[in-house]
């Protein structure tokens, strides 16, 4: 029997030329910014506006139809009594809550597209007849959520692209140095618990 111990340079970060250590940024992101981690912290943020009952998809691969978007219903209890209820009901007065509270039952978010982006969202009232007053101020109420909604979106579209694509030299050496990550000369990631000798 032979056993066999392979030998490899490995280098910090910062010991790559600039060429490489793009490439590493390239590497260390496919490796480190993962669409689950991406998710959560997307849910963490509905459920900071105190929301629930949304969901959220996205596709951000740099191509024309790329976006994000939510799906499923914010519910009476969201619109009324909670944390959201201060977007929902902005610049409506406390006597026109009131008229329109036993009425309005959720805000659908309906799904219509093989794409992800914003505008594939209709956004509709579910709620019982009003009169021609309370169905303003209903579409008021929507109209406050929609505005909402897409500058979530627009917002975290931005931060999604710059999660998965972006990373400066400061983040890769302050990330390297928590997740003890080298790389060959040429910025790839070594996988050092196949290595029998430790790196110093």
């Amino acid at each position: 029997m032979k056993i066999l111990v392979k030998e490899i340079k490995a280098y910090r970060f910062m010991e790559l030329d600039e060429y490489n250590k793009e490439k590493a940024k390239i590497n260390y992101l496919e490796k480190e910014r993962l669409p689950e981690f991406f998710s959560e912290d997307l849910t963490e943020a509905l459920k900071e506006q105190g929301l629930s009952h949304l969901k959220t998809c996205y596709s951000l691969s740099n191509c024309q139809s790329d976006g994000l978007c939510l799906h499923g219903h914010i519910t009476h209890s969201e619109i009324f009594g909670n944390k959201f209820k201060g977007i929902a009901l902005k610049n409506v007065h406390h006597k026109q809550v009131q008229s329109v509270n036993e009425l309005l039952y959720r805000i659908d978010f309906e799904h219509h597209s093989q794409y992800y982006h914003a505008n594939t969202i209709s956004i509709e009232s579910y709620n019982d007849a009003p009169t021609d007053r309370q169905d303003d101020i209903i579409n008021r109420i929507v109209a406050n959520v929609k505005a909402w909604y897409y500058s979530f979106c627009r917002e975290w579209e931005e931060y999604g692209y710059k999660y998965f694509y972006e990373i400066s030299d400061e983040e890769m050496i302050y990330g390297c140095e928590l997740n003890d990550c080298w790389f060959t000369d040429d910025g790839n990631i070594i996988d050092t618990d196949i290595y029998r000798n430790s790196i110093n």
